[in-house]
C-alpha cells in the first residue's frame, strides 16, 4: 500500500470533477428551459388575434 494516498486523492479529484460537470449540465438545462418558456410565450403572444 505504498501509494494509497495518491489513489485516494485521484479518486476524490475524479468525483469532484464529475460533480462539477453535472452541476454545469444542470445550469445549462435550466437556461434552455427558461429560453423555451420565453419562446413559447412569444409565439403565443404573436398568435393571439
Amino acid at each position: 500500500m505504498q501509494h494509497l494516498e495518491y489513489m485516494a486523492a485521484a479518486y476524490i479529484i475524479i468525483w469532484v470533477a464529475i460533480l462539477f460537470y453535472f452541476l454545469s449540465l444542470s445550469k445549462r438545462e435550466k437556461a434552455i428551459w427558461e429560453e423555451l418558456r420565453e419562446l413559447r410565450a412569444t409565439i403565443n403572444k404573436d398568435n393571439t388575434p
